[in-house]
């Protein structure tokens, strides 16, 4: 859980202001709010074709799970009295042409609205949005036709990519790779079926004169895969903010479940059906 966030109050949809006073929840909220992939929501907006950015994927050990294909992210972060947030949503794409050689690229598009304003919605709630099978499917006949996400908004924390750099390890490789680590992340590891690790880096936005905006500079989330289907994978997510403060960065973390959806698998991955389980971890 992130320091400084308490259990009440509601997220606000822009980035964080510092000449307003607020409660660390709205804060928090504030980022939790749209920061990931797939969010410019802003129907009629100009066109402009986003500009690229540079993706990497560094493997460590050898994935067990075959990833190749396009797959949806769902990730919820959990505050005291059961309140929960959804962070933004994501579609990847996976390259795979051994254990050891994956390729992972996040798709900066814009969600169908049917996804896009429920998620929304759902921040402005005691609980998170969830997608139904209804969008999964949906998603499963669009992710590859889904326009880009254009006319990024900083007052949306629409985010604007500079580089993106994923790490994949197996659980011998977690010593290594993962030295170091919260108590929390390190039960979390125990039994999992691998790690992937996702550091996205942004590049600073336009602030028109007069306003005073920290702007969201770096994303880290961590995703513990404890259990792996054909179709899905899900575990415990750890996901750390770091926004522009005056002097020193404002760092914010959160946790929660996630859940991978793969929407389309590539040309030549095995049929459908083969699993992967973690082991429980023992109770304590």
């Amino acid at each position: 859980m992130g320091e400084g966030v308490p259990s009440e109050g509601r997220p606000s949809p822009g980035p964080v202001r510092r000449k307003e006073k607020r409660s660390s929840m709205r804060t928090a909220a504030s980022i939790v709010g749209p920061l990931a992939a797939v969010w410019c929501l802003v129907t009629g907006a100009a066109a402009a074709k986003p500009p690229d950015f540079e993706q990497a994927t560094r493997v460590e050990g050898k994935v067990p799970v075959r990833l190749g294909g396009a797959w949806f992210l769902y990730a919820q972060a959990e505050f005291p009295g059961g309140k929960t947030r959804a962070l933004a949503p994501a579609l990847l794409t996976a390259s795979q042409k051994t254990d050891a050689d994956v390729a992972l690229r996040i798709l900066d598009v814009r969600m169908p609205k049917s996804i896009g304003e429920p998620y929304e919605a759902g921040n402005r709630q005691p609980k998170a949005w969830e997608p139904s099978r209804e969008d999964i499917a949906l998603l499963r006949q669009q992710w590859a036709k889904l326009p880009p996400a254009t006319s990024k908004d900083w007052r949306k924390s629409e985010v604007m990519y500079d580089r993106v750099e994923f790490t994949l390890a197996s659980p011998e490789k977690y010593a290594e790779v993962f030295a170091q680590q919260d108590p929390g992340i390190t039960a979390a590891l125990s039994g999992s079926v691998f790690v992937m690790q996702v550091v996205e880096k942004y590049r600073p936005q336009p602030v028109p004169a007069g306003e005073n905006v920290a702007q969201v500079m770096e994303r880290k989330s961590m995703y513990v895969v404890r259990s792996a289907t054909d179709s899905l994978l899900e575990g415990q997510q750890f996901t750390a903010y770091v926004a522009a403060g005056p002097g020193v960065p404002i760092p914010l973390t959160f946790m929660g479940p996630f859940k991978l959806y793969r929407l389309a698998k590539a040309t030549g991955a095995p049929p459908p059906g083969s699993t992967a389980r973690g082991r429980r971890s023992a109770r304590r």
